[in-house]
């Protein structure tokens, strides 16, 4: 046993302690790592600005550089897509109404047309009224109530056509006055926004100058658009600048005649100063009372 024991210690004594890892979870110092020398913010150049400033809807706004290009083809786009869609719209609606206009105006026609065969027909019947009936059913009743009932239906569909008719002409009348206000507005608008000098007082001289050369009120309402009120805008203007009196021409000054000499000779030397002139400039000259 005790020579067990001095073997184990033996053992023990050669093999060499072994020291401690470092543990994983120890923090590391970043800064021991290497001592690298601070850079001087002032020293670092500036970056270069990536952005612009542009309007947008409006407002002032900043992004980065080309994308205003961008948005400023992305809302032309969007704004021709609108006006294409717009007019594609307006196109539909007016073939819609002239589809209606047609229709009606066909309708139309036609109540005209039946209205006058009627109105012809009715006018056999001019004059059988109640008394004349009853006086031919004494002599033939079945003839006399057949042209009764006959007479009676003609007025019945003479009334009704008359009533198709009026309402056709009813709603044409106010679709021309929708339409004439209509135009009137557009013309309004277009030259307070485009025509130099106007006034809210431009639309009565233009109309009273009109209405001065014999145009009628039905005219204007009919052919009133903006190129017809700068036409008669600029007329007015001229016919009042031929109004006004010409103004008198300026009197010209008669020419200054030289002085003459006594005795009837010209004195060559009255524009001269006395220190210029000679002795017989200076006698001549006091005998012309300038001396």
């Amino acid at each position: 046993m005790d020579g067990e024991q001095e073997a184990i210690a033996e053992v023990e004594q050669e093999i060499p302690a072994i020291e401690p890892e470092m543990e994983a979870d120890e923090p590391i110092n970043i800064d021991e790592a290497g001592d690298e020398p601070e850079v001087d913010g002032e020293d670092q150049p500036e970056p270069e600005d990536d952005f612009e400033e542009f309007d947008w809807n409006g407002k002032k706004v900043k992004a980065p550089k080309g994308l205003k290009d961008g948005l400023m083809m992305q809302a032309d786009y969007t704004r021709k897509t609108q006006e294409v869609a717009n007019t594609r719209k307006e196109l539909e609606e007016r073939a819609a109404r002239l589809d209606q206009q047609f229709a009606a105006s066909e309708e139309y026609l036609d109540a005209r047309a039946d209205l006058r065969m009627v109105a012809k027909e009715l006018e056999r019947f001019e004059g059988f009224d109640w008394s004349a009936y009853q006086q031919a059913r004494m002599t033939d009743p079945l003839q006399a109530d057949e042209a009764w009932n006959y007479a009676q239906h003609l007025r019945a569909q003479k009334a009704q056509l008359e009533g198709v008719v009026q309402q056709h002409e009813s709603s044409r009348t106010a679709s021309v006055q929708q339409e004439i206000a209509k135009r009137m507005q557009e013309t309004h608008e277009h030259v307070k926004a485009n025509l130099k000098g106007w006034t809210p007082d431009t639309d009565k001289q233009v109309i009273d100058f009109a209405l001065s050369k014999g145009v009628t009120r039905e005219q204007m309402q009919n052919l009133m658009n903006p190129l017809v009120y700068e036409m008669l805008y600029l007329a007015r203007i001229g016919h009042e600048a031929l109004a006004k009196p010409a103004p008198s021409p300026k009197k010209q000054s008669a020419p200054t005649q030289p002085s003459k000499a006594v005795g009837g000779r010209s004195t060559p030397a009255a524009s001269k100063s006395l220190s210029e002139m000679s002795m017989e400039e200076y006698a001549a000259a006091r005998q012309a009372g300038r001396g």
